[in-house]
């Protein structure tokens, strides 16, 4: 990654918490300590944002309550390639005029693009997807009530019901933050609380997830493997981790890519 690829990544972590650990921003960039530091030094000494021991604070820190984790239009630059194939992928599951759940997302959303010529009722929680859809295709969309959290594109309702405990769904389109033997992980509570309410609306669960989230952990466990249909990744996917997944009786597809014509 360039220099003013992770300095710009660097800088919306600092926007969206108190402090950006230099562990924290080790792990989520890939990038040495030492070339973190050096990052941060050079953000500093330009004014754009404050070291502090450990890490580094935005210089406005942030005064309303927002989601842990990356925001979406962070996550739509890294692995992107990947993500639009095993987007291309999951949108081939979809058959015309079935029911489906999108969830929140950077590779949910490049699904949506393939969604184009096709007419299915779709529910979702992310506004981006639902606005796209609307513009660009024939399908019906229909989305839960809740709290609109701009960052990530989702809408996340703390209550026990969103309205969205009547739509059926043949199959249930859904990202990741990491995957591991313990199962499919998230950032924070709320998307955790959002994902497995819309997981129960559906009969197929189809993870869509780039080869680089089977080594990223995070502190929340969304649910473990077993509850998975199809796993959809890329190329880059281990042999150890196809085994990990199969093993758990998912179909893995991998999305390959000589097959993207986008």
């Amino acid at each position: 990654m360039h220099e003013r690829e992770r300095q710009r990544i660097i800088l919306a972590e600092v926007a969206d918490k108190p402090v950006a650990t230099v562990s924290h921003l080790v792990e989520l960039l890939g990038a040495s300590e030492a070339t973190i530091r050096r990052d941060i030094n050079s953000l500093h000494k330009e004014g754009r944002l404050r070291k502090v021991r450990g890490g580094a604070e935005s210089l406005r820190p942030p005064t309303s309550t927002s989601l842990a984790g990356r925001p979406f239009a962070i996550s739509q630059t890294i692995n992107a390639k990947a993500k639009r194939w095993v987007a291309r992928e999951a949108a081939a599951l979809c058959e015309e005029g079935e029911s489906i759940i999108i969830g929140g997302g950077s590779t949910a959303y490049m699904m949506a693009e393939y969604l184009k010529n096709r007419q299915l009722h779709v529910l979702t929680n992310s506004f981006v997807i639902a606005e796209y859809l609307l513009k660009n295709s024939k399908c019906s969309v229909t989305l839960p009530g809740g709290k609109v959290y701009r960052e990530q594109n989702l809408i996340l309702s703390p209550y026990p019901e969103d309205g969205g405990s009547n739509f059926y769904a043949a199959k249930m389109f859904f990202g990741a933050q990491g995957v591991g033997p313990l199962g499919v992980m998230e950032t924070d509570p709320q998307i955790v609380q959002g994902t497995t309410r819309l997981l129960r609306q559906a009969e197929q669960r189809v993870l869509l997830v780039d080869s680089s989230k089977f080594e990223q952990r995070s502190s929340l466990i969304v649910c473990p493997l077993t509850q998975l249909d199809v796993v959809i990744t890329d190329e880059g996917v281990d042999s150890k981790t196809r085994k990990l997944i199969e093993d758990t009786g998912c179909r893995l597809v991998i999305a390959r890519a000589e097959a993207d014509t986008a």
